[in-house]
Formats: C-alpha cells, sequence, structure tokens
C-alpha cells in the first residue's frame, strides 16, 4: 500500500494526524489518549532536505530495527513502546486492524513530554563530528587530541547533544549543559549496543537518542537512519589509509547529493553538492524537491538497510516480519 493510500486509509478510519517528520508520522488513537500511532515511511532526508524520493522498505526497516533493539538488546532500558506488529490491532478501530502494509511500519507508543535536544554519542570520528573537530579540536566543548583521522577510534565514545531544529541545521550544544543523567543513559546504551554488534563484526560509529524528560528512550533507536554502521574489517582496512570506511545507511544517497550542479553560486563560484545549500531558503529548497534520485542510488540504499538489518539481527526482515505477525 502506497504511502499516501495508509495516510487516507488512517484518516477514514477516525485517527487524526498530529505530527509529520522528516520521516515518521504520528496519529492520534480515539480510544487511547495516552498512546499514539507512529509510522516510518520510506521517505529519504538528506543534509535536512526531505527528498521527493522513497526508498523501498525503508519505514519497514527502521520500525524491526526500533522493535529489536528496545525489546532483544536494550530492554533493561525504560522505552516508550507498547505494541507492534499483530498486537497494534488491539488498539486500533476495527476498520484499520489486520492492515499487513500498516503493522510492517507502525508502533503503538506512549506519548511523552520530550526532551529538546537530541543525544548523540559518538564511539569514532566522522560525519560532522569529524568537521568540527578539524576546525575547533573539540566537539560540544570536549577537547580532542591532535592526530585524529576521519574514522578514527576515539579514546572513549563522547555524548555531543544537539538542538532538535524544526527546520535547518542541527547546532553543537556544550556536553555540561545537559543533566548527567541523559548524558550517563546515552552512554550506557550505546556501549551496549556497540558491544552486542562488534561480537558480530560490526561497528556503530555513532548513534542518536531521543528520550522523553522521565528518561525514557523514545523515537527511532539503532537504525541506519539514525546511525552509521560499519564493518570492522573494512574498517581495519579503511584506517590503515586513514579514512573512514564505507557503511550501511544512506551513504548513497549522501553522495549523490554531494555532487548535484545547483544553478546557484556563491562568491561568483557555482555551488556544487546540495550539503552546501541552506534548506530555510526557499528557492533553495524548492530546487531539491524537483531534484529526481537515481532508481540505482535508492536501489543501493535498500540493499545497505535490509543487508545490515540481516547481520545485526541474524535474520532476514522478511523471516522477523512473519515471525512477529504470524502471517
Amino acid at each position: 500500500m502506497a504511502e499516501s493510500e495508509l495516510t487516507s486509509a488512517l484518516v477514514k478510519g477516525g485517527l487524526l494526524r498530529i505530527h509529520s517528520g522528516k520521516v515518521r508520522d504520528s496519529f492520534t488513537l480515539p480510544d487511547h489518549p495516552e498512546l499514539m500511532l507512529v509510522i516510518a515511511t520510506d521517505r529519504i532526508s538528506i543534509f535536512d532536505f526531505v527528498l521527493n524520493a522513497q526508498v523501498a522498505r525503508k519505514g519497514e526497516v527502521l520500525t524491526a530495527m526500533t522493535v529489536f533493539w528496545l525489546t532483544k538488546v536494550l530492554q533493561q532500558f525504560g522505552h516508550h513502546l507498547v505494541a507492534s506488529y499483530g498486537d497494534i490491532d488491539k488498539y486500533l478501530p476495527e476498520a484499520l486492524r489486520e492492515n499487513l502494509s500498516l503493522q510492517r511500519r507502525a508502533l503503538i507508543v506512549k506519548k511523552l513530554e520530550m526532551l529538546p535536544t537530541e543525544l548523540i554519542v559518538r564511539g569514532y570520528l566522522t560525519g560532522s563530528g569529524w568537521r568540527t573537530y578539524q576546525a575547533k579540536k573539540q566537539i560540544c566543548g570536549i577537547p580532542l587530541p591532535d592526530g585524529y583521522h576521519d574514522g578514527s577510534r576515539l579514546a572513549q565514545p563522547i555524548f555531543t547533544p544537539t538542538t532538535k531544529a524544526a527546520e535547518g541545521h542541527d547546532e553543537d550544544i556544550p556536553a555540561d549543559s545537559i543533566s548527567s543523567d541523559f548524558r550517563v543513559l546515552a552512554l550506557s546504551m550505546y556501549s551496549t549496543a556497540a558491544a552486542y554488534a562488534l561480537a558480530r563484526g560490526i561497528i556503530i560509529a555513532d548513534t542518536k537518542f531521543e528520550v522523553g524528560l522521565n528518561k525514557t528512550v523514545a523515537d527511532e533507536v539503532l537504525t541506519p537512519d539514525s546511525s552509521r554502521f560499519w564493518l570492522h574489517d573494512d574498517w581495519t582496512a579503511a584506517a590503515e589509509e586513514r579514512r573512514s570506511p564505507s557503511g550501511f545507511d544512506k551513504e548513497p544517497v549522501r553522495d549523490w547529493g554531494r555532487e548535484v550542479k545547483t544553478p546557484f553560486s556563491e562568491s561568483g563560484e557555482p555551488i556544487i553538492g546540495i550539503n552546501r545549500l541552506n534548506p530555510t531558503v526557499s528557492n533553495e529548497l524548492a530546487f531539491v524537491d524537483e531534484l529526481e534520485v537515481p532508481l540505482g542510488v535508492l536501489e543501493s540504499t535498500t540493499s545497505r538497510y535490509l543487508k545490515i538489518f540481516e547481520m545485526l539481527t541474524s535474520i532476514t526482515l522478511m523471516q522477523f516480519q512473519q515471525d512477529k505477525m504470524s502471517v
């Protein structure tokens, strides 16, 4: 079922959409005001732009990964998950039950008052953390020694929170400005997940968590959208060349986006790469919205999402869904 058809079915079934994010949509549940239905879509965003494209099965992977981590690896941490897969039906109006497309990508969760901050933990230096380190030799007020390269393993994981911008780019904030309870929670979850993954030959280079003010874990958890996953063998080979390895996330889409020729210029020079554009500027936003992402790029991304799910869980996505839905 297409995303628009699914949304239409939910509205006709009596649910009200209360939030639409870059990837997830949230709906009220008429008979359960303390809960809500959250759907992971196939939408794809890079550099804070939501592209006019979809990655097949992406929403299914994000849902399954979150369920896996919260119920199998991080079950000792308090979380917002109430029901998933076939179990969501008991919270839905009768007209929306037994909808397999909905069951594969929706969760029933507790409503929470959220901390307005993204709790980011880095075990390795890459992405925006690497760029900040190059410029300042510190991240979020945490000084780092000279000599690191893109992809370097840090001496120990560091907590580097950011703002949670409704639009535009998130900004680093001082690590010590966040309560130590949240810092300890984020580092503990990362360490638990990183140890699990490393035993399977996978590195979690960095990840972000979102939590309620009561320290309840919410939103997506350790997915290819919120984390960088590397194969340990790939990282070892890349480290010898002082670079970071290719990851199991949306990197194919990011790579494509960095090469896009834009009609804009800066200091007389043409701007290459939508990573250099500003999502709060209307004409730049409109330009990106008109772009067509090559099919091969989208297919490569789907393949990476499915592969990392299978490697981490030792089961295919289809098998995981069949076990959960008994179909």
